[in-house]
């Protein structure tokens, strides 16, 4: 009943539940240190620093995470909830995998053609790998492939290899239906975001279309970097 909820929620993590309190470690002297103590608190107060420790966790295997990083590896880690719950982000803060995100170290993968229809979608196994590709002419089209885990997020993001180049980012599921699609100008980066909200793993076709700019192998470069 106490519980933040609505759009700004990132992702949750245990509070309490009004009966039941969250110890934490506490000190009762109060003026001066005494005896070493526990006691129960309940709310955001407990919620966040269970997340700000797991960040803190994910900071010492990897100083050279940033804000921006840390938080979408929180969101795109987060558990499941058992049940429906609107407004409360994208999950349950999970410390084990937001970790071994933070441990992941990033390949790169060069695209491989053909791959332009769905059946034969470059496949993309393992998150945070960034793929090398490039628009050979002005009517290519690059499919890629991900089998997306239940509950997780894939977070696409299409980086074209020059200012001139504008090409765009789009995201079908399993069946060929549009879920969502980035249309940046020129030298811009194109993202999106799309959740698994089932209980099995859906897959996900990425795809990059040429609008303008450059093609072939030196011109047409691009890269595609998806993480879930």
């Amino acid at each position: 009943s106490y519980s933040n909820y609505g759009t700004l929620v990132d992702v949750a993590a245990p509070g309490g539940d009004g009966s039941y309190s969250v110890l934490s470690t506490l000190n009762s002297g109060t003026g001066a240190p005494a005896s070493d103590n526990y006691v129960g608190y309940q709310g955001t107060s407990m919620a966040t620093p269970h997340v700000a420790g797991v960040a803190a966790l994910m900071l010492a295997v990897n100083s050279g995470l940033t804000p921006d990083s840390i938080e979408q590896k929180l969101k795109s880690t987060a558990r499941a909830f058992p049940a429906s719950c609107s407004g409360c982000g994208t999950g349950i803060v999970d410390a084990t995998a937001a970790v071994n995100s933070a441990l992941v170290i990033v390949e790169t993968n060069n695209e491989v053609e053909s791959n332009n229809t769905t059946g034969t979608a470059n496949l993309v196994t393992a998150s945070g790998i960034t793929m090398n590709g490039n628009m050979g002419s002005s009517t290519d089209t690059d499919y890629f492939r991900v089998d997306l885990p239940a509950g997780k997020t894939l977070a696409s993001v299409l980086t074209p290899g020059s200012s001139t180049a504008d090409y765009d980012l789009y995201v079908y599921n399993s069946a060929g239906t549009l879920l969502g699609k980035s249309e940046n100008g020129a030298g811009s980066v194109d993202s999106y975001n799309t959740t698994n909200t089932g209980t099995t793993t859906s897959t996900r076709y990425v795809r990059v279309v040429y609008y303008s700019g450059g093609t072939g192998s030196t011109s047409g470069k691009y890269t595609l970097k998806m993480t879930w």
